[in-house]
């Protein structure tokens, strides 16, 4: 059962197009076509806002363009229109053609910075290079007010509020290059007195999403903590099942060595993928049964037409008929691949988990917690256990802008279509601000004082 990765894919090769502006006719039109596709595809365009709400304040959206609008304005406006669905899978995509030049040019701020609901801080890192203090808060950077930008993010991005904070945060140079922030940054520390710092680095955008996304560039990695945890740092669900398989056959053979006997998987930078991945991981660890639960799919042309522009000519789903509704379940059964028979690590299992924790990452979460298959630690997952999927991409015809959308509906672990929450961990450890600057992990710490 594949689920859709929230889509943090860089379109680096290949073909750009022109950034001209479009007219408000294009504009205009690129928005209508974008709302048919979707109205006519997703499983549940309206369960957070009414149609009559929607169509009301795309409506104003829609009025305020003027005679034309850059290619970036656009975009923005389309964040904003996306994010009222709720749905945080079905955004625009990063790696827009548009933009793909300067992509790979060195004009994106370098670091990753700290947040708590009150405000942006400087991060150690940063701290160390330019000789500041770590945890100062951070007002602007070249003008641009980071409350203002924080409070704007909030409306342009869908979901939990506290994915909605982490994903604003990690993909915060993104959106500064799309509010015009070009280097060298200025950032300043308090409005009154107004210090300063000049920031020259300044990287292409790979380059700073992967100081926040670490899977752009090290998909997984796994080392032994302390002589008696053995680490697994599963950053996405991404790869090829043999890549991860190969991966996984060298970090439990690693373990077996130094014979630990509780095991850690980090869950916290993972934003999803393919849950066959899963199927693989959970097969190292556990002989019980289990199962991902109901699914439900909107039969749409946009999707059948997705699918054979893919290759995929055969799917069951492309037989139904558009308009209705395909519902199905995975069975509960003992996913446990016999290679792995007599090898399953033994000893305590934990999943750390937190605000990132999304899509195919969020239903492993889920899946541990409801057949037990593991203690969860940390903080709740950045999704509810019913989560969108089946993601395909809309192509706007004039900008060329690309947006994710998604098809499907999955109801969760338990089987039932009633409980909808993030998956709470069993063990809550909240990550403080303070943490960065003493190099704490408390998660990690939690597990290293059970393990013996």
């Amino acid at each position: 059962m594949n689920r859709i990765v929230f889509c943090l894919l860089l379109l680096i090769t290949g073909n750009t197009f022109a950034q001209s502006p479009l007219t408000r006719a294009q504009a205009v039109s690129d928005i209508d076509y974008y709302v048919r596709t979707m109205k006519a595809s997703h499983y549940s365009p309206f369960a957070e806002i009414t149609e009559k709400e929607f169509d009301r304040r795309t409506g104003e959206i829609k009025s305020a363009i003027g005679d034309s609008i850059s290619i970036p304005e656009f975009l923005w406006k389309m964040y904003e229109i996306t994010a009222l669905i709720g749905d945080a899978h079905s955004t625009p995509q990063l790696g827009q053609p548009a933009f793909r030049d300067d992509f790979q040019s060195p004009l994106f701020f370098p670091y990753r910075l700290l947040q708590d609901k009150n405000g942006v801080y400087v991060p150690r890192m940063m701290a160390i290079v330019h000789g500041l203090e770590p945890g100062e808060p951070i007002v602007s950077i070249n003008g641009v007010s980071i409350d203002a930008l924080r409070r704007e993010l909030d409306t342009h991005l869908a979901g939990l509020p506290a994915f909605r904070r982490e994903a604003g945060i990690r993909l915060f140079s993104y959106f500064l290059y799309l509010k015009g922030v070009r280097p060298p940054f200025t950032v300043t520390f308090r409005e009154k007195g107004s210090p300063q710092t000049v920031i020259q680095q300044r990287v292409p955008l790979k380059a700073a999403l992967a100081v926040s996304m670490p899977h752009i560039t090290e998909p997984f990695v796994f080392e032994v903590r302390a002589g008696k945890v053995g680490y697994l740092d599963v950053r996405t669900l991404s790869a090829s099942p043999a890549k991860f398989s190969a991966f996984l056959d060298s970090a439990f053979t690693a373990f077996q060595q130094v014979n630990v006997h509780t095991l850690a998987i980090d869950l916290r930078n993972n934003s999803g993928g393919n849950t066959d991945l899963a199927d693989i991981l959970l097969s190292y660890i556990t002989r019980k049964p289990y199962s991902w639960g109901l699914k439900s799919w909107k039969i749409s042309q946009p999707y059948k037409d997705a699918l054979i522009a893919n290759g995929d000519t055969t799917a069951p789903y492309l037989r139904r008929e558009n308009g209705t509704i395909w519902n199905s379940s995975d069975p509960l059964v003992q996913k446990l691949p016999s290679r792995h028979a007599d090898s399953l690590f033994k000893g305590k299992v934990y999943f750390i988990t937190g605000p990132f924790t999304f899509s195919s990452a969020m239903a492993l979460a889920d899946v541990v917690k409801t057949w037990k298959l593991g203690t969860i630690v940390g903080e709740p997952t950045g999704e509810k256990t019913k989560d969108y999927g089946e993601a395909f991409t809309i192509e706007l015809p004039a900008s060329k802008i690309r947006i994710q959308s998604t098809s499907s509906l999955s109801h969760g672990a338990s089987g039932t279509r009633a409980a909808n929450m993030p998956v709470m961990p069993g063990v809550p450890i909240r990550t403080e601000v303070a943490d960065d600057r003493r190099g704490i992990d408390r998660a990690m710490a939690y597990i290293l004082r059970q393990a013996k």
